[in-house]
């Protein structure tokens, strides 16, 4: 069955930024490969959380200041119930701003989080 995202919310200092379009969760490494003298050995990796979001631009309010997001959280609803967390979210990147086909202003932001609970 797929999956559908409900909705994305971004809290930073107790407000709430629901303004979302699209989600993307960011892949990470989990184990990484060591060359040992007569074998391959593995270790585990330390979890690097990323997260890009597409921000739609509100027409009738002010622009949110993702340079301000320190230590957020930022929680992804599912359509089958299941809601993911990430903790201590801070923005890595404020993209290019793009206008698609839908008379919306949309811009790609990609947060990173030092933790992910499901």
């Amino acid at each position: 069955m797929s999956e559908y995202v409900v909705s994305v919310l971004l809290e930073v200092n107790g407000q709430n930024i629901d303004d979302f379009k699209a989600v993307t969760e960011g892949e990470f490494e989990v184990a990484k490969q060591i060359n040992l003298m007569n074998k391959t050995g593995f270790g585990r990796m330390t979890a690097r959380h990323g997260v890009e979001v597409d921000y739609v631009v509100p027409a009738d309010k002010a622009e949110f200041d993702f340079k301000t997001v320190e230590d957020g959280t930022l929680t992804i609803d599912k359509q089958n119930g299941v809601r993911t967390t990430y903790t201590g979210v801070w923005t890595l990147k404020v993209g290019a701003t793009k206008y698609d086909g839908e008379n919306e202003v949309v811009r790609t932001i990609t947060f990173g989080a030092t933790g992910k609970v499901e």
